[in-house]
């Protein structure tokens, strides 16, 4: 830029413009879409059934303090029961009709008897608590 007065002159430098990059703005990549979750098998259990199992872990962890010798075995038995069923789980997508109703039904018949055990041994476990006040 130039600018004169009545006996000198001033130059002032004026910056030059900066080029522009080919892209209008810097913006983050646009977002990819999630990928669809990988489908999960059908539920083996109804909320009612994962309730009452709910009420049989909870009995299983009563039952610790009421005959720790009868908890340590049905303990055993119970994680055997959830680690069998739970292979089952990962593979009852790839499973025919039939053989899914057939195991649906041995697990639920295998947990309502595991639950019912546990239910009856807090009962005893209470039972002979009390018998033994004098």
């Amino acid at each position: 830029m130039v600018t004169s007065s009545s006996s000198s002159t001033t130059v002032t430098p004026v910056p030059a413009p900066t080029p522009r990059s080919t892209q209008t703005a810097q913006s983050a990549p646009a977002p990819m879409p999630a990928p669809a979750p990988a489908p999960m098998p059908e539920p083996v259990s109804s909320p009612a059934e994962r309730g009452r199992i709910g009420l049989c872990q909870s009995e299983l962890a009563s039952l610790q303090k009421i005959s720790p010798k009868t908890y340590a075995a049905k303990k055993a038995s119970f994680d055997n029961l959830i680690r069998s069923a739970s292979v089952y789980t990962a593979v009852r997508g790839d499973i025919n009709a039939q053989t899914k109703d057939t195991m649906d039904a041995l697990y639920k018949y295998k947990t309502n008897q595991m639950c019912s055990e546990i239910e009856r041994a807090v009962m005893d476990g209470l039972i002979r608590r009390g018998e033994s006040v004098k």
